[in-house]
């Protein structure tokens, strides 16, 4: 019988893309030889919410409970009783698991997921490229931009789409233009609700024909009533915060997807909006998503906080509703043809198999992170302390 490869998702536990893309990698899990796990790395001191819905598919699921008060080697060490030998692969989505691999020199095999085209998750892959086996990227943009940054590892970076399931499409465009703005946490300024609230402004001497839908966290009723313009408040509807599997059962009903972040990866939430025909609006992140997001075609971009610009577009697609249907289906068609789950799973599913066969040099410990107090030889309890 065929020893299972044991592949280990570490996740810090927050909800967003990063968790849709580990879910969607074990729901279409293809190859049998994997047996895919979950390690929750939580800081206590600042996480206060530990309940996490499970993912079907994981053969196990952990917490692992740490203070940034604690001795850097000792927090590593104990994460990596975690595993259960040198042979498990660590798929890296985030900088715990990279500074356990670095500071204590594990020899496992390691495929670091690049989630964003910016500075952190660069840094990430520079910083511990001694220790990662293999990069995949999940754009274009992330491909070519660590190709530059690491000349030397050419042969180790990928560019690999990530799974999305499938989305109901839309079947009809509404009398009055729905519009969907949807993140985990209102008050995250990045995610930029500011500009939605400015949009609405600009659209209020035609409230009527417009309905937003908002769901996030990080704002009770109150707080969202107040926020939106007196003029438009019968036209929003607040949800609060939706797991993601209820915003895809609501997104055929919508018409416009708006996401004017500062700044994104390959948000799962703009491709899941395509697959259900509602044309996405979004921030131009310098090609992260030019891939899928062609002006005129699947959609449209615009500088940070541009709330006049998506107005006049808005106005414009509901005055022409035979384009906006041609937009639907185009976004329909990109969308699953560039994001087919079970393609791609197997595509990655692919990688991680090479990493876990490959003979590797010998990965030597270096300290990745830490300070003074952060040694080897101190007792937790005195660096605590």
């Amino acid at each position: 019988m065929t020893k299972k490869i044991q592949v280990f998702h570490f996740h810090n536990g927050k909800m967003g893309g990063v968790r849709s893309v580990i879910s969607n990698l074990l729901k279409y899990l293809s190859d049998p030889n994997i047996e895919n796990h979950i390690i929750y790395t939580i800081n206590k001191d600042i996480d206060t919410n530990r309940s996490f819905p499970a993912m079907p598919g994981s053969v196990s699921e952990q917490v692992f409970l740490y203070s940034a008060k604690w001795n850097f080697y000792y927090t590593c060490k104990q994460l990596a009783k975690l595993l259960p030998d040198d042979k498990a692969v660590v798929i890296a989505h985030d900088w715990v698991e990279l500074g356990m691999m670095s500071n204590l020199g594990l020899q496992n095999p390691v495929v670091q997921i690049v989630h964003g085209g910016y500075g952190y998750y660069y840094d990430l892959a520079n910083k511990h490229s001694h220790v990662i086996d293999t990069y995949i990227c999940i754009s274009p943009k992330i491909f070519q931009s660590l190709k530059e940054k690491l000349p030397e590892r050419l042969n180790d970076i990928f560019y690999l789409n990530f799974p999305v399931p499938p989305v109901a499409p839309k079947k009809i465009i509404n009398e009055a233009l729905h519009l969907i703005y949807y993140v985990r946490d209102l008050n995250d300024k990045g995610k930029q609700f500011s500009t939605i609230i400015e949009i609405a402004k600009k659209l209020s001497s035609s409230a009527n024909n417009y309905l937003f839908t908002i769901a996030g966290a990080g704002m009770d009723d109150e707080q969202s009533f107040n926020a939106w313009p007196a003029e438009m408040r019968e036209s929003v509807k607040y949800l609060g915060f939706m797991p993601n599997e209820e915003i895809i059962k609501i997104l055929p009903d919508h018409d416009i997807f708006l996401l004017p972040s500062t700044e994104e990866g390959f948000p799962v939430s703009l491709v899941e909006a395509m697959k259900a025909g509602v044309v996405p609006l979004v921030t131009n992140w310098s090609g992260a998503v030019d891939e899928l997001v062609i002006p005129g075609e699947t959609g449209y971009y615009f500088e940070i906080g541009a709330a006049e610009d998506y107005a006049a577009r808005i106005k414009m697609l509901q005055t022409n509703r035979p384009f906006l249907n041609l937009l639907s289906q185009n976004c329909i068609q990109k969308a699953n043809e560039l994001f087919d789950p079970f393609v791609n799973t197997k595509k990655i599913e692919k990688q991680i198999l090479i990493a876990s066969s490959v003979a590797k040099k010998k990965k030597n410990a270096f300290k990745a992170y830490g300070s003074r107090l952060d040694s080897k030889w101190i007792p937790n309890f005195l660096t605590s302390a």
